[in-house]
């Protein structure tokens, strides 16, 4: 009976030719509708990796691993998110397939690869088609927020502007922007020979993003508030000036509002975070520009419940098929999640999803406690936790 039961699930989850698309689809409405109540929601992208040996499974590489901090065999995929206020959830996903994969034919066939994706896609590219997905099935989102990686990349920037989105996009701290808008020009061709110039250029000198940070003691930066909690509120100071970007040879430059937000770490020292964002000039207050900013925190924390919670690394398959059903499990898993913290907000503020879990293990175990004695651990769980210092801001 046990391998019976072993291989039918080894069946739903590898050959079962139930639709993915049509699961993440249905993740992406059901948490689109948890979240239409609330005032500022956010479309969080950001890349997550899972360790794998061999070289059979889909789309895995030497390449680089974020649980190991170092270049290692594994599976990258993007991810996108829904946030707001200090909730979240998964609901969409693309497997980063590295060209030794796209240039394989007869592998990608093998595992299963669908033709149109076997064509070599950089990780922007595929937040670009998680993103335009999104729009076309009606998830509502205020603004697109992602890290670094995302946010130094002008042409991911200029397709959120042609898609008309609000953005708040980090970017790396050596970030090039200019102060005053950059006055272009085409240099005149020189002799008779060769091409007409057609790269514009500019004389004005662009800064790196840190070197427009104020001094710590200067009365530019401004106390915010980002959220309560039940640890108490989290606070950061905040910094935004108007700057302008440029890719260094077509006839437009961009003007962006640089939003730079400190907190103060555990050590005493401050930790700065830059981002860029296409709201207008005085569209919004400082404060929500940094809120904005500060909600990327919470894609990480969907990789870390996922992982945690709901085995999103812990799977042994190998196919595209089976790869894709798995995320979508674990995203139905983190919906059912994310559902109960809402449904129990003002009894249990500072449920968990280990907290879910734990409940669920404890009811329908052999030894299945009874729920005043579950409720009771629970009690003292978030006793434990509300007298924690309280976070001086997101990472």
């Amino acid at each position: 009976m046990v391998d019976s039961d072993y291989y039918r699930m080894q069946h739903f989850i590898s050959e079962s030719p139930w639709d993915a698309r049509a699961g993440f689809d249905k993740v992406a409405k059901d948490t689109n509708a948890i979240f239409q109540d609330f005032e500022v929601v956010g479309l969080l992208l950001d890349e997550s990796s899972h360790a794998k040996k061999g070289e059979h499974s889909v789309g895995v590489s030497r390449q680089y691993c974020g649980n190991t901090g170092k270049v290692d065999n594994c599976q990258v995929a993007v991810y996108a998110a829904l946030s707001a206020e200090k909730y979240y959830g998964l609901i969409d996903t693309a497997l980063y397939m590295p060209q030794s994969w796209t240039a394989d034919r007869k592998r990608c066939k093998a595992a299963g690869v669908p033709k149109e994706r076997r064509k070599h896609k950089t990780k922007v590219e595929l937040a670009l088609d998680i993103v335009k997905h999104q729009l076309a099935i009606g998830t509502a989102f205020d603004f697109v927020g992602a890290d670094g990686l995302y946010g130094n990349s002008y042409w991911f920037r200029q397709q959120l502007d042609e898609l008309e989105l609000l953005y708040v996009l980090e970017v790396h701290k050596d970030q090039f922007v200019y102060t005053t808008p950059p006055v272009l020009y085409l240099p005149e061709k020189q002799g008779e020979r060769g091409r007409t110039p057609s790269r514009y250029k500019t004389e004005h000198k662009s800064v790196e993003v840190q070197a427009l940070c104020p001094p710590r003691g200067s009365n530019k930066w401004k106390h915010i508030r980002l959220r309560k909690t039940g640890k108490g509120d989290l606070v950061c100071t905040g910094y935004v000036q108007t700057v302008y970007t440029w890719d260094g040879e077509s006839a437009d430059w961009s003007e962006h509002q640089l939003i730079i937000r400190a907190t103060k770490t555990k050590n005493g020292n401050w930790d700065y975070k830059y981002a860029l964002s296409n709201a207008a000039e005085d569209e919004f207050p400082i404060e929500d520009l940094v809120r904005m900013q500060s909600q990327r925190y919470f894609v990480e924390r969907s990789f870390q419940d996922a992982k945690q919670e709901a085995a999103m690394s812990d799977y042994q398959v190998r196919g595209w098929l089976a790869w894709h059903h798995h995320m979508v499990l674990v995203m139905m898993a983190l919906h059912f999640i994310l559902s109960e913290k809402i449904l129990f907000q003002n009894e249990y503020p500072l449920l968990s999803a280990y907290d879910i879990r734990d409940i669920m293990i404890r009811t329908y175990s052999k030894k299945g406690d009874n729920m005043p004695s579950i409720l009771e651990q629970i009690r003292k769980r978030h006793q434990q936790r509300s007298q924690e210092k309280p976070n001086k801001g997101p990472s």
